[in-house]
């Protein structure tokens, strides 16, 4: 009779086990056909789904993103940009601004990847010579927030140079924050992708930067993508320009604006 007992406790848990793993199964499917289904810039406002993003993204970050952003996102200054704050290469870090990035990438070579522009090498080509590199970066540095010693000569020159005959002004905008679209970053936040210092801003001016991002899609499953970028938006915050903060009335300060 005790055997019996036994026997029975034993398959009694073993149903219950896989009416368990059943659940999960259903529940991991019914979850993930929503998340797939929702607008992507709805589903923070999902907990169900958010929680559900996380355990999903948080693995998929730490597989394919973490060894170049860096398992706190804060990425480095050697052109592996911060994705833990607010400031945004392209677009304004609202869920479905950072789905497409991971899909289709930044110069990826996919024709829907971010490829706009990258920043030529302007000493290199001759656009400007050795001196005017050096007024340029007297001018970038004088505007910037985090502040240094001045020569006002040499920032006069550069600010010239910057709003002609170097065309810097083309991408950075005429007040240097930058212009999202084509991922120019803000140049007076002193938030820098490739470091602040000067032999590393004469280097960008120098020889340029041609970040990269690889394209995601094909390598991950579109419902795994959709969850690294909801994971991803939780730990980061948008854009003060975002849509989002503008119908909330958040105004940006100069220094956010880029």
């Amino acid at each position: 009779m005790v055997w019996q007992w036994a026997v029975a406790g034993l398959l009694a848990a073993v149903a219950i086990a896989v009416a368990w793993f059943g659940y999960s199964e259903w529940r991991d499917y019914s979850l993930g056909r929503r998340l797939v289904l929702a607008s992507p810039d709805s589903i923070p406002s999902q907990p169900e789904l958010v929680t559900f993003s996380e355990g999903v993204g948080k693995n998929a970050y730490a597989e394919n993103c973490a060894s170049c952003h860096g398992a706190d996102m804060k990425g480095n200054q050697r052109g592996v940009p911060n994705l833990s704050d607010a400031k945004w290469l392209y677009d304004y870090g609202r869920v479905s601004d950072i789905e497409r990035t991971i899909l289709y990438g930044i110069r990826a070579g996919l024709g829907k990847s971010h490829n706009v522009t990258d920043m030529p090498a302007i000493g290199r080509q001759k656009v400007l010579d050795d001196q005017e590199i050096h007024d340029v970066m007297a001018f970038v540095l004088s505007i910037n927030v985090k502040k240094h010693e001045e020569d006002a000569a040499a920032v006069e020159r550069g600010s010239k140079i910057f709003q002609d005959k170097g065309v810097c002004y083309d991408c950075h905008s005429r007040d240097a924050t930058g212009i999202s679209d084509y991922g120019a970053p803000n140049l007076i936040d002193d938030d820098w992708l490739y470091g602040g210092d000067e032999k590393s801003i004469y280097r960008s001016i120098y020889d340029g930067r041609h970040g990269l991002c690889p394209s995601w899609i094909g390598k991950l499953s579109f419902p795994t993508i959709r969850a690294l970028a909801v994971y991803i938006h939780s730990h980061s915050k948008e854009s003060p320009e975002s849509p989002n903060n503008r119908s909330a009335g958040i105004a940006p300060s100069r220094e956010q604006a880029g």
